[in-house]
């Protein structure tokens, strides 16, 4: 068979022609935004071990309180927003207090990043509501542990979000007795006016936008030592100084009319996407087959991603954050009569096999060869809550022991401490149809998808699986009542 030929014709280097430019009217600028009313957040008093010798440190709930910020919007047809330079800026400050301290391999992190201390997202116009995103920051830790490599984690992002070179688990944190620490941190959103969204989103066009974040319910620290002999206690944490960051940009009169014109009844239609949470429990003991009903009723899923979680104990020291392989003989998705692989996964005989499927939902038609460096290691995503008959440190398998893996034989120990590497068991199903098109996913809104699944051995806690439906939407904005309509 002969080599396939193609249309003759010229690279893309030998193309001259310039590229279109913007009037000389067109500026950008920077927009940052203090919160309306509450301008800081405090927790209660914790009054804990920082270390506890043997064994994890427990932190209790923190502060609920919701932080609003009034976007400026509604200015000119011309004026738009670049989603891709949006974040929230914010500090930590904390005060420890003891006279002496004693500690034997101790660490002590923020768990995840700082949207750790983020729940929800909401983004309402007019005091209607066009995007929600549930357990924010327990998302955002999920795809910063598979999208980013060590490198990057340990780069560029640590500046900003949190992270240390030797722990995948968020920035080390300071325990000296009797010293304030004050931490700050950039984290970028995860909104249609944030990192989901890939064309300039017309904020100018739109009247009373406005965003608020709801802060953790509970406190997203971890600690960790072998040996301790006087501890020091940590006092209430506060969060202070927010700020919503954007980029505006004004085209200017001359372009603002020339868009006009490609309008179709005097409304834009702009393509982004965003995540819809479903939570479902698995009680204590549970085993053999387990059938999930996920409340994710959209147009077009394209991606579900999923981990199991359980509440802080030595099995699970940084709680939900830590993504628990639950003994899993099978497990698959299903929306309808569709099955999601057609194969079902067995985590515990090919593990293997799970994890590019996982890759593939987050990489949505590209970019897979990059997603499988991420800053997940073997011991974090082999991580096993219940011990299997046989499975010992050599199966390939690490079992946990008051907040510290058993890792194969030959291994070097780097990885041992889950408060520094947590559990990183993470599961994703890819839906789409094909990459490229609108509305490519399944739609889930008459039968929603379910997670069928087959426990090996009897859960030893009330496991609680948090999901998100990575979905598109279509904004319809109309700049005749300057108003925003979401479809998803």
């Amino acid at each position: 068979m002969s080599f396939p030929s193609s249309a003759i014709g010229l690279p893309s280097s030998l193309d001259y022609k310039l590229p279109p430019s913007l009037p000389d009217s067109a500026r950008a600028y920077s927009v940052n935004v203090s919160p309306d009313g509450i301008t800081s957040v405090t927790g209660t008093a914790n009054n804990n071990a920082i270390f506890v010798a043997n064994s994890t440190g427990a932190f209790g709930n923190f502060s609920s309180q919701v932080v609003s910020f009034t976007i400026p919007s509604g200015m000119s047809d011309s004026v738009f927003l670049d989603p891709a330079s949006t974040s929230l800026s914010f500090t930590m400050q904390y005060t420890t207090s003891a006279t002496a301290q004693s500690v034997t391999g101790g660490v002590f992190n923020l768990i995840g990043s700082g949207a750790s201390w983020f729940d929800q997202l909401v983004l309402y116009s007019n005091n209607t509501p066009i995007e929600t995103v549930n357990q924010y920051g327990l998302l955002q830790n999920f795809l910063l542990q598979n999208t980013v490599s060590q490198s990057e984690r340990n780069g560029g992002i640590s500046i900003c979000m949190g992270a240390d070179s030797n722990s995948n688990n968020g920035i080390d944190l300071g325990a000296v007795a009797s010293t304030t620490y004050r931490y700050s941190f950039t984290i970028p959103l995860l909104s249609v006016i944030g990192a989901n969204t890939d064309k300039f989103f017309p904020v100018g066009s739109i009247n009373n936008l406005q965003l608020q974040m709801t802060t953790a319910n509970l406190v997203c620290l971890v600690s960790h030592c072998t040996a301790v002999a006087t501890t020091p206690t940590i006092g209430a944490i506060t969060l202070a100084d927010f700020t919503l960051n954007m980029k505006y940009i004004d085209v200017g009169d001359m372009a603002g009319a020339l868009l006009k014109q490609t309008l179709v009844d005097g409304k834009w239609f702009l393509k982004s996407q965003t995540y819809t949470n479903s939570t479902v429990t698995i009680p204590n003991a549970s085993s053999g087959a387990q059938q999930l009903l996920l409340q994710i009723r959209n147009t077009s899923v394209k991606s579900l991603f999923h981990t199991f979680g359980a509440t802080a104990s030595a099995s699970s020291p940084n709680g939900y954050y830590d993504a628990l392989n639950i003994s899993l003989n099978t497990r698959q998705c299903q929306v309808g009569g569709m099955f999601y692989p057609n194969k079902s996964i067995n985590d515990m005989s090919r593990p293997s096999e799970g994890y590019p499927y996982l890759i593939q939902s987050l990489a949505q038609g590209g970019g897979i060869t990059k997603a499988y460096g991420t800053a997940i290691n073997r011991a974090q995503y082999l991580t096993n809550i219940s011990a299997l008959a046989g499975l010992n440190a050599d199966s390939g398998y690490c079992v946990i022991t008051s907040g510290v893996r058993t890792m194969p034989t030959g291994d070097d120990g780097a990885f041992t401490i889950l408060a520094k590497y947590p559990s990183s068991f993470y599961c994703g199903y890819d839906l789409e149809k094909s990459s490229g098109i609108l509305f490519q996913g399944v739609n889930t809104r008459a039968q929603p998808p379910f997670l069928n699944l087959n426990i090996g051995t009897a859960v030893p806690s009330t496991i609680i699986c948090q999901a998100w439906g990575l979905s598109d939407v279509i904004l319809a904005v109309d700049i005749n009542s300057k108003s925003v309509q979401a479809f998803i």
